[in-house]
């Protein structure tokens, strides 16, 4: 056999092994394992994400009930106080006032801090629903992953003997390859799951890019394979 047909054979043997891989990945198991993966995943993902939003809004809420037990009690002060003074004859106007204000300020803002307090209790009843839905079918697809997961096992298993076989066979004809055609051939395969082609019609058959006549000619003259300058295929001349 010519150093070509040791390649081309060498080539039969990956395809038929890229066959088989690409037949256990793309069985309706695999496929339903990948689409719930990625499910589980999003739900994993927004369990997280809601789990660090409810932190950041309970933190947001007991700053504000430590700020509201703070003015109320503030409140409360300024109440006995104005009460002692409204009892005191020496006590001006101006300072009755000015203590009402004080009271009117607090309690504007204790009223503000109700609102804000009632806005976060809302934000993380909505959190919590979110997380229950969230967990709950993030737990339905946990299950169906592990069915699935089994299945396919069961299905690589199976597989095992054909892959094991074909990669015996690239090994033993990989022995009998010229080295510096193999080298080519493992430098193009990187980009193409075929990297060896023939010239068809004076022109790449895998880009369809045309062979000058200068490099046909190499081709057909003598045993031997030149690379396609534009996708780096590996060209041979197929009489």
């Amino acid at each position: 056999m010519t150093k070509l047909e040791y390649l081309l054979m060498y080539q039969k043997a990956d395809l038929k092994k890229q066959q088989l891989e690409n037949n256990l990945r793309t069985t309706e198991s695999r496929q339903k394992l990948n689409r719930i993966t990625k499910l589980l995943r999003e739900q994993q993902t927004a369990i997280q994400k809601l789990t660090e939003e409810a932190e950041g809004q309970q933190n947001a809420l007991a700053k504000l009930l430590s700020q509201q037990d703070g003015l109320t009690h503030e409140l409360e002060l300024n109440r006995s106080e104005m009460e002692t003074l409204e009892a005191d004859e020496e006590v001006t106007a101006e300072e009755l006032t000015e203590f009402r204000q004080d009271v009117e300020r607090l309690n504007r803002e204790i009223g503000r801090l109700e609102k804000d307090v009632k806005g976060l209790l809302e934000q993380l009843e909505r959190i919590s629903t979110d997380f229950q839905k969230a967990r709950a079918l993030g737990g339905k697809a946990k299950k169906e992953y592990d069915r699935l997961k089994a299945v396919c096992e069961v299905e690589k298993n199976e597989s095992a003997a054909s892959i094991s076989a074909a990669t015996k066979e690239m090994d033993t004809v990989e022995r009998q390859v010229d080295p510096t055609f193999l080298a080519k051939y493992k430098k193009a395969r990187v980009h193409h799951s075929m990297p060896v082609v023939p010239v068809v019609n004076e022109k790449c058959s895998g880009c369809n890019m045309s062979i000058p006549m200068a490099v046909i000619k190499k081709l057909t003259s003598q045993e031997t394979v030149l690379e396609c300058e534009n996708c780096g295929r590996i060209l041979y001349y197929q009489k």
